[in-house]
């Protein structure tokens, strides 16, 4: 166990950002992948452009970087490490992935205007972000056999979706100092507005709608089927939440395989196929919210 954060996450997740408000509160220091890219290119004699170029043919540039990152988790302590597979590298260090609506990180992409990038309008930006995504993915797969999105990889996941760099990094550090101390804290934390319920809002009964609001000692449950998370149990508690405009509440994930079974005969996967656009639409109705997007079996 070292004081090293490592930080993954989707694209748009604001990773920099957080980066560098959790700099402010730790005071460790910050090496992203960009920098580790220009100290190799730097003693290859080349620019970072053409030490992209000659990475997609070589695989040395990973053998390299992965080196670099190892090295980093012998002989660094009190460090973020911005990377995509740094907790691959460094298993004894905070492993933190952030997650991130697919539409609001291709509006964070889009507003961002790089210059490096062709992204011509929002809808454009998200294309370009879920084919990049899944290249990410197959590589990933292929190089090293894992799959960087799977929250189990992880000790903390947080939704960054609704969520300031600031808030997001004083969560981190909490949970930081948490796990640093052996103390319990919940792994996830999510915007209530990413939840979909899988219970219908007519089925709640009176006295689970007055149920009071979240405690942090005390998350709800929840599955991942297909990118989405649904709640299990805790519809209240994240009607409650969003009442009272929490930006973060806690959760508990049973799990991210639609084969598991939450109870005898009801899988994740099925679960997750009862829910219905009138079940959404009703939920976001009752709350006073949109989603982002749909689940594209129910939109088929």
């Amino acid at each position: 166990m070292k004081n090293i954060i490592v930080m993954s996450g989707d694209i748009g997740s604001g990773k920099s950002s957080v980066a560098t408000a959790l700099k402010q509160l730790t005071g460790f220091d910050i090496i992203g992948t960009g920098t580790i890219q220009r100290d190799i290119a730097k003693r290859r004699g080349v620019t970072t452009l053409e030490l992209n170029k000659i990475s997609q043919t070589d695989r040395s540039i990973d053998d390299e970087i992965d080196s670099y990152v190892v090295e980093l988790g012998k002989t660094q302590d009190h460090l973020i490490l911005d990377s995509r597979l740094a907790w691959h590298f460094i298993p004894e260090s905070f492993k933190v992935f952030l997650a991130v609506d697919t539409v609001v990180g291709a509006e964070r992409v889009f507003n961002a205007s790089r210059n490096d990038e062709n992204n011509l309008s929002l809808q454009v930006t998200l294309e370009n972000n879920l084919k990049r995504q899944a290249i990410e993915d197959q590589r990933f797969h292929q190089l090293y056999n894992v799959n960087f999105r799977k929250y189990g990889n992880y000790d903390l996941i947080i939704d960054t979706s609704f969520t300031t760099p600031e808030v997001i990094a004083q969560k981190i550090k909490d949970c930081f100092d948490a796990w640093l101390n052996h103390k319990l804290y919940s792994s996830l934390w999510i915007a209530p507005r990413k939840l979909l319920p899988t219970q219908a809002i007519d089925e709640l009964t009176g006295a689970e709608l007055t149920t009071p609001g979240i405690e942090e000692n005390q998350p709800i449950s929840v599955f991942v089927c297909n990118g989405f998370i649904y709640i299990r149990d805790g519809h209240p508690q994240t009607m409650a939440a969003h009442k009272a405009g929490c930006d973060l509440m806690p959760a508990k994930i049973l799990t991210e395989e639609p084969f598991d079974e939450l109870s005898a005969g009801l899988s994740a996967g099925k679960l997750a196929s009862e829910v219905t656009l009138s079940m959404l639409h009703d939920w976001e109705e009752a709350l006073g919210f949109k989603y982002k997007s749909y689940p594209e079996r129910i939109l088929a």
